[in-house]
């Protein structure tokens, strides 16, 4: 008997057939973007990375037999299992996993590219005008993958059926470190010289190069010079007239005085133990220092210079009050004490002062006519020598001699009112 379905019935199976297919579409759709469960799961904190299994089709039959020989598509046991044979036969057991299972490395590098960073090494900063002066900023460890024990757990956790394995790193430590830095900021020398009879203008100009040494820092093996760090000393980088000793005489020159600034630096350098590599004497006896112990700088070659021969940095802080210049030296402390002693080998008479009418009434304001005012003393010849003295924790001392020098005589000046 022949059945014969009416327009109306054939639209309801229709759409039947339609809901059917649709709902088996989804199905399919559903189960191929299902997530497989991962094969191995490294595990690091709270951070986890996942290796999946993936089968590897040949392009030709040469990687077919290369795949095969390697066990890629094969279940994890028989790579397991030939992982195992490769080892007994002397091959290293991470070389032997990643012949067996290459995709670990992409797992691996996941793994590297979050947790490893290098360590972070301590710094130390340095503000000499503010308390405290010194700055040091923690290390912290860093760390790196140890690979071998991870492809070593990843190889057992896979031939047990285990699913996690914890990532194995090693801690980077820093060479640098607060510890380390704290030993750098002890006082290893320091060294005032008195400027209160100075002028304004030779004060303004001593502080002003001091101001540029300050907060200088010599790193071991660098070389330190005066002239480079103050520079030229003009007008127009803010020094002004003074007194300034020129072919055995006092008289008036831009940057007047500061040679009392490299003085000083210079007897910090020398009890701090650094090496110098330049100095001058002045042509006339140092009214602020003992023969032997003055550094002399100017614009035309002469520079005061040393060398940090240290395996610690030198951190150099410079300051002056109404009475004195100072210059403090910090590093690390030393295991003896550096001071410097001065021995006159000659000492001539002292020249009869030269005087001279005053006709600009400079130095003679206000006094009467034939009155006299000392403008300048008088220093005779002088020959010297300078010792440097080690005194060591046991008593011992040594004196060892750096440097001979002969000085000119100086006729002191008096101003006559006209």
């Amino acid at each position: 008997m022949r059945f014969f379905f009416s327009t109306k019935w054939r639209a309801i199976v229709l759409l039947l057939a339609v809901i059917i297919i649709a709902i088996s579409a989804t199905c399919v759709e559903t189960t191929a973007k299902a997530s497989p469960m991962p094969d191995l799961t490294f595990v690091y904190g709270d951070k986890k990375f996942e290796y999946y299994e993936k089968y590897v089709t040949p392009t030709d039959s040469t990687m077919g037999e290369d795949f095969s020989k390697r066990k890629l598509n094969a279940p994890i046991s028989e790579k397991i299992e030939l992982v195992g044979r490769l080892v007994k036969s002397g091959s290293e057991l991470k070389d032997a996993m990643l012949y067996c299972f290459p995709f670990l490395a992409d797992t691996v590098k996941r793994a590297r590219s979050e947790i490893c960073a290098p360590p972070t090494e301590g710094e130390l900063r340095f503000y000499p005008d503010r308390k405290p002066m010194f700055e040091i900023k923690r290390s912290s460890p860093g760390y790196e993958l140890d690979e071998d024990k991870i492809y070593e757990d990843a190889y057992y956790a896979l031939s047990k059926g285990l699913k996690k394995v914890a990532v194995s790193v090693k801690i980077l430590n820093p060479t640098i470190t607060a510890e380390k830095l704290s030993a750098f900021t002890k006082l290893r020398a320091k060294f005032s010289t008195s400027y209160e009879s100075s002028t304004d203008e030779r004060k303004h100009n001593i502080a002003l190069a001091l101001s540029r040494i300050n907060g200088t820092c010599v790193h071991p093996g660098e070389k330190f010079s005066f002239n480079a760090v103050v520079g030229k000393r003009t007008a127009e980088r803010g020094f002004m007239s003074a007194k300034i000793i020129v072919e055995g005489k006092y008289v008036e020159g831009v940057g007047g005085g500061v040679c009392q600034a490299s003085t000083t630096l210079y007897n910090c350098a020398l009890r701090a133990g650094m090496k110098i590599t330049e100095v001058h004497r002045h042509s006339l006896v140092p009214t602020y220092v003992e023969p032997s112990f003055d550094a002399m700088v100017n614009g035309s070659g002469c520079d005061f210079r040393f060398k940090n021969d240290t395996e610690a940095p030198i951190y150099i802080r410079t300051y002056v009050d109404d009475k004195k210049v100072t210059v403090e030296m910090y590093s690390s402390r030393l295991s003896y004490d550096i001071d410097c002693k001065s021995v006159t080998l000659y000492c001539g008479e002292r020249p009869e002062d030269e005087e001279f009418v005053d006709v600009d009434r400079k130095y003679t304001e206000g006094m009467y006519s034939g009155e006299k005012v000392r403008v300048s003393g008088s220093a005779p010849a002088l020959t010297s020598e300078g010792y440097v003295v080690f005194t060591y924790s046991d008593g011992r001392t040594e004196s060892f001699r750096i440097r001979q020098d002969e000085y000119a005589e100086c006729a002191g000046r008096v101003a006559v009112a006209p």
